[in-house]
């Protein structure tokens, strides 16, 4: 039986093939995009002899032309619909943004309008206030007289009734004062609701005009560069759905200087890595041919620079996976020798054992690759391996093994 140190070192091992299986793509996937752009290089380069040829109009089969001019066609109607679909959302963002400044002018007058009625309420309430005031100084004035010598025994039930009086008016007067209160606080938050409410209209008036300015630098330019896009997508749906004839290499044949491949004499690029075989040529038949494979040739890179990207952020998602479990099992250490707990004993399960050997196998695949993989083939292989064995449900597994174990265990010997 193990321990959770044996635990620990299977995850570090598993861990460290992985970090070399990432090294491993990380090379393959820079191989890959420097081809890629070697590639799109080159395709550029015909497509511009292409058009050169297309616009003298020589030699150019009538069929090509035909192509060009529906594919043309098309692309104007595609371009013209786009721009109706901008103009839409622009206008739409405009009206949005001319709604809420009309919305912001209307609060603005309403809360003016709310504003000067709680000020003329105030001021008939402070109006009322001072007269108040001015009738209790009277009564406290009269009391006043009324308290000095014989006049008190004479006046006494009078007083009495005065300071009555004197008593309702100090709590109108108190009332009124609150009521005063009530209206500013009143005026306050209605005065900090229409802020508040404000702040976000002008964020909103913000955003939708900035939406609508960068939509309207889009239209603008589809429609100043319309023919350049018009013409560059014909081309492309026209050229780039040609493809050349394939066969495989036969003996004899010449290696490509840079991957040593063999490949069929007829062959412009290598099929292997993209390097140019033979010299550019600039006529019309050799650059319809030489732009058909070489978009293969791009195609193919393309779908390999894709292929390790996903399997460099499947590595790294194991790599996380790892980490975090060690986490836990290190914590686990921690309370066997913070409370002098019994050693654990217990081993990694052999599902997840069997599991883990996938790693090697994909470290053996990239980092022995040679410059000669077909980025076609490595495609392939990295789709089977997401596709059967590093799915969601079979990664799972090998953790939640490891974690059952790991309960199982403390439970029973703890």
């Amino acid at each position: 039986m193990g321990n959770l140190g044996d635990f620990v070192e299977f995850l570090d091992e598993r861990h460290a093939v992985l970090d070399e299986a990432e090294n491993g793509l990380l090379v393959l996937q820079a191989r890959f995009e420097e081809f890629l752009a070697e590639l799109g290089r080159v395709r550029e380069a015909e497509l511009a002899q292409l058009r050169a040829h297309l616009l003298a109009g020589d030699g150019v089969p009538a069929e090509l032309t035909a192509q060009l001019e529906q594919a043309a066609g098309a692309a104007r109607v595609k371009l013209d619909a786009e721009v109706a679909r901008l103009e839409g959302e622009r206008d739409g963002l405009l009206a949005e943004a001319e709604g809420l400044r009309t919305e912001s002018a209307d609060a603005t007058d309403a809360l003016r309008e709310h504003n000067v009625e709680l000020d003329d309420e105030e001021e008939k309430l402070k109006a009322r206030s001072a007269e108040l005031l001015a009738s209790i100084a009277e009564h406290n004035r009269r009391i006043l007289g009324m308290g000095r010598g014989f006049g008190f025994f004479l006046e006494f039930f009078a007083m009495r009734r005065l300071q009555a009086q004197r008593a309702e008016l100090q709590e109108a007067q108190d009332d009124l004062a609150a009521r005063i209160d009530v209206l500013r606080g009143q005026w306050a938050s209605v005065d900090q609701e229409h802020a508040i409410a404000e702040e976000v209209r002008q964020a909103r008036w913000v955003a939708a005009r900035t939406e609508a300015a960068a939509l309207q630098t889009k239209i603008d330019y589809l429609r100043s560069a319309g023919d350049r896009i018009v013409e560059r997508s014909a081309l492309e749906e026209v050229l780039f759905a040609r493809r050349p004839p394939e066969r495989e290499p036969g003996e004899g044949d010449p290696a490509c200087p840079r991957c040593e491949r063999p490949n069929p004499t007829d062959n412009h690029f290598c099929h292997i890595c993209g390097q140019r075989l033979v010299e550019d040529r600039p006529d019309l038949e050799g650059s319809l041919a030489e732009v058909a494979e070489v978009n293969l040739h791009h195609h193919r890179f393309s779908e390999g620079v894709k292929s390790c990207q996903e399997i460099i952020a499947l590595v790294r998602g194991l790599c996380s996976g790892l980490d975090a479990f060690k986490e836990s099992v290190t914590d686990m250490q921690s309370t066997q020798w913070k409370h002098d707990l019994a050693t654990l004993d217990l081993d990694v399960p052999r599902g997840s054992r069997r599991y883990a050997e996938h790693f090697a196998r994909l470290r053996e695949r990239v980092t022995g690759a040679e410059r000669s993989l077909h980025p076609s083939a490595f495609a392939s292989h990295v789709t089977q391996l997401t596709g059967e064995v590093f799915t969601e449900d079979k990664i799972q597994q090998f953790f939640e093994l490891m974690g059952e174990e790991l309960s199982r265990q403390a439970d029973s010997q703890w």
